[in-house]
């Protein structure tokens, strides 16, 4: 089943570096860069290479150091200015939401509480590289809810021009696609930012899944996902964009990096299809949003454990009449998380769940599920309009994400030119 892997958090673990793993010793707190008066030590770059090493499944050798040391300097920096204007701001993460997401992680991975830190220990790295991480990523989230949300906003004419184009495509083929995207804010980043997205292609090729390397280096919001963007319509895509990935079979990636007018991407082609197919014709083809609902289970839980969970998730669910109310009753609920799943197609989940997804009223929660170590609770936001066409909902949501994306990334864009970087390396 697709909901419980797409909880997983590792967009959070990016990031790496082309240190040697041994260093000597008079060298290992060596400041190799400066952000804002801030300090990144030969140390913490080589605590950060053997993160992404365990994660990312790349084999930790001086070659794959070599290739990504870039990336991983840019990455670093990004989460000290990210941190920076979050202390500015009086923004931070609260201990409790770091903690949320180190379970988070624990429970995507099949692990028991404590396990990302005895897995960070065993390999030689310490806890607080991770919780570092979590918390740029925490307080980035904040800042672009404070500061970029509220100057976004879209229309009905907006809604209805993409509704528009969806009818005109009816019948002609939609693509799943999957991105790796690395921004270029100055015209002389271009070439330096080429080569580096031409490092993670050679990854790529050399075996590193590409969800893994979306997930590291991606700077769109689909790295969390591991670069899925979902299927894509005719239209819908930057034209160099859409004209790469015309020429890929489904399974295969773009040769090179395409140029954007942002930056470079590397695109993969998952699926293709042919677009419009009736909802009512074939109901495997329905598209919804949900959210859902996790309430831990002890690990070997037995009957008694795991009936008391279903308990407590039916008495959850009898408090639902929307989206917003599984998310609220996830903050209340001790130990249970929630998380957003767009675009899920109900011919993908098994069949006892699919059949409620079709039946369930918007808003409404089906369920309890047993899943592996959890009892999973499922609301369903939105589905497809009539003819196979998202409903205006999904469309406002799109839009939405999109705008967001784009004025995140010009925050970001102008908060690197404001500070004051000292690279020495």
């Amino acid at each position: 089943m697709r909901l419980p892997r797409l909880l997983t958090l590792l967009a959070v673990m990016a990031g790496l570096c082309a240190l040697p793993t041994a260093v000597p010793a008079q060298d290992s707190y060596r400041i190799i860069a400066n952000v804002n008066s801030q300090g990144i030590t030969q140390y913490e770059l080589g605590q950060r290479i053997k993160l992404t090493m365990l994660s990312s499944r790349m084999a930790d050798t001086p070659a794959n150091r070599a290739q990504v040391q870039r990336q991983v300097l840019r990455q670093m920096i990004d989460e000290r200015i990210q941190l920076d204007e979050g202390l500015r701001s009086q923004i931070k993460a609260t201990p409790s939401e770091i903690r949320e997401r180190v379970q988070q992680l624990e429970q995507a991975n099949r692990m028991p509480p404590g396990g990302i830190e005895q897995a960070l220990r065993g390999s030689g790295i310490e806890m607080s590289v991770l919780i570092s991480q979590i918390e740029a990523n925490v307080v980035w989230a904040k800042l672009v809810r404070r500061k970029v949300r509220g100057t976004i906003d879209v229309t009905d004419s907006e809604i209805d021009e993409v509704l528009n184009q969806l009818r005109r495509n009816v019948g002609k083929s939609e693509n799943r696609v999957a991105e790796i995207f690395l921004a270029v804010d100055r015209p002389d980043q271009a070439d330096e930012v080429l080569r580096n997205a031409q490092r993670i292609l050679e990854q790529i090729r050399v075996g590193t899944p590409f969800a893994v390397m979306a997930q590291q280096f991606s700077q769109a919001a689909s790295a969390g996902t591991g670069g899925d963007l979902g299927w894509v319509l005719p239209g819908q895509l930057d034209p160099a964009l859409e004209a790469a990935i015309a020429k890929l079979q489904p399974g295969r990636v773009t040769e090179q990096p395409v140029r954007s007018a942002s930056g470079w991407h590397i695109m993969a082609l998952i699926d293709r299809r042919t677009f419009g197919a009736a909802a009512s014709a074939n109901p495997a083809e329905i598209r919804v949003n949900v959210a859902q609902l996790l309430l831990p289970l002890p690990q070997n839980a037995n009957q008694d454990e795991i009936a008391r969970a279903k308990g407590e998730a039916e008495r959850i669910m009898a408090q639902v009449t929307k989206c917003a109310d599984l998310r609220a009753a996830a903050a209340r609920t001790r130990g249970a998380t929630t998380s957003d799943v767009d675009k899920l197609r109900v011919g993908d989940l098994p069949p006892n769940v699919a059949q409620q997804v079709i039946a369930a009223p918007i808003g409404r929660a089906i369920g309890p599920f047993a899943l592996q170590g959890s009892i999973q609770i499922i609301a369903v936001c939105s589905k497809e309009g009539d003819g196979g066409l998202p409903s205006r909902d999904a469309i406002q949501q799109q839009i939405l994400s999109g705008k967001l994306e784009g004025a995140a990334r010009r925050y970001m864009r102008d908060l690197r030119r404001a500070a004051i970087i000292d690279v020495r390396v």
